[in-house]
């Protein structure tokens, strides 16, 4: 069966140059003295330009080019005693024939699975692989993979792999942090970048905010995908990273000057006597231009405070104000019981990169009603990501529960909080 292409689109239908899985990752000092193998590495390293990226539709004009990657992959997997560089040139002939229908993933990966158990202390082939799985699309297990070299490599990697890296980082439409590859954390001038095409497209995909306009709900919040059981719900734009259940109720709104962004959360796999009951947590965020004091004395006066205290969350110091009315809630709930939290965040250096969270395009490409499909090809539109806001950021968190509920309210949040990000 052959399998779906899923092209990617960035703004006016770039055509963006794919991942290159590159022969930076072999050494080819470890090659034996094989002529044979000698003259086959000299035709695939002629046709590797040319077949490297996807490109079915002129699959016909690149008949010589897959020759010479299957005459090379066919040459390795025959013979016996194929050392570790040379299994990473097959691997990579693999890639390329995948790229045109000549050879099924469950082949590629059953060539990377095969390499790994023979040789799991080598890193390399993860960088190979890595590469491979994100031209597929498979974006956040190539992320993944290439994140296991660097860990191998105790992080001493090269300039052609931080290309890669922070090409998987695009595409896993978290160009924040693949800026932050490139540039190393802003050390390294935008002109010393090696890559300026890449650099250019990542900051491409960087629309500037501003607290003077208005933004709908999809471009201020964002819903990762799921990770260690939970979603994040998050924003580059408020420097807002939270995390919520699969199964919660959520409602986002859109920003504007007139109105602060809102995050409604609604963990409901609570019981009381076999009785469902749901707690909220909601979020709110104000741009110090828009925010009054107003704003925090209409919310105080709803609520029954006790007390106040200070609170470390993630690493950021809030105001945490004790909400007890035992007349709300007069039933099984014995009574409301609640938070609310409050702190004004600055805009961090890495705000933006410690919010993101990756998006694995195979999943998302077809979903969505803005996507687009020809033939086997799904065409899948990138949006571009928000910056923070570059203005001090007044964040309000208010948890409504009931006494009945405290400890497992206590505990939910402390787990909750050890996985937000406000900055």
């Amino acid at each position: 069966m052959m399998k779906k292409l899923i092209m990617i689109l960035c703004i006016a239908f770039v055509n963006v140059f794919v991942a290159m899985a590159s022969p930076a990752a072999i050494n080819f000092d470890n090659l034996p003295d094989d002529s044979k193998l000698s003259q086959l590495l000299v035709d695939f390293g002629n046709a590797y330009p040319a077949i490297k990226n996807p490109d079915l539709q002129n699959k016909d004009k690149k008949t010589s080019q897959l020759k010479s990657a299957k005459n090379l992959y066919n040459y390795l997997k025959k013979k016996k005693k194929a050392n570790y560089d040379e299994k990473l040139f097959q691997l990579l002939a693999a890639r390329c024939l995948y790229n045109f229908d000549q050879l099924k993933a469950s082949e590629v990966t059953k060539l990377f699975t095969d390499i790994d158990s023979a040789y799991p202390e080598k890193a390399e082939h993860h960088w190979i692989y890595g590469n491979y799985l994100t031209s597929a699309c498979k974006t956040i297990e190539g992320n993944n993979e290439l994140e296991k070299y660097m860990e191998m490599k105790d992080y001493y990697i090269s300039e052609a792999f931080i290309q890669d890296y922070a090409y998987c980082q695009f595409m896993c439409n978290t160009p924040f942090n693949a800026y932050y590859t490139l540039t190393n954390g802003g050390s390294i001038p935008e002109e010393n970048v090696k890559d300026q095409e890449l650099l250019r497209i990542v900051k491409n995909q960087i629309k500037e905010s501003s607290s003077k306009e208005k933004y709908d709900a999809n471009t201020v919040w964002h819903i990762s995908d799921l990770e260690d059981g939970w979603h994040y719900v998050y924003s580059t734009m408020l420097g807002i990273s939270f995390p919520c259940k699969p199964k919660w109720n959520l409602q986002l709104n859109e920003f504007s000057e007139s109105s602060p962004a809102i995050c409604l959360l609604g963990p409901n796999d609570f019981s009381i006597d076999g009785h469902s009951v749901g707690i909220s947590v909601l979020i709110m965020a104000y741009p110090e231009s828009i925010y009054t004091s107003k704003e925090k004395d209409r919310l105080m006066a709803k609520l029954k405070i006790t007390k106040s205290e200070k609170q470390e969350i993630c690493g950021k110091t809030f105001t945490k104000y004790t909400i007890e009315d035992p007349a709300s809630y007069a039933d099984i709930r014995n009574g409301q019981m609640g938070y609310l939290y409050e702190a004004t965040i600055n805009p961090g250096k890495l705000s933006t990169v410690k919010c993101e969270h990756p998006t694995d395009l195979a999943s998302k490409a077809g979903k969505s009603s803005e996507n687009k499909s020809e033939g086997n090809q799904t065409f899948y539109a990138i949006k571009p990501s928000q910056n923070r806001i570059q203005e001090p950021m007044r964040i309000f968190i208010l948890v409504d529960s009931c006494n009945a509920l405290k400890d497992e309210t206590d505990q939910l949040l402390e787990e909750m909080f050890s996985k937000a990000v406000f900055d």
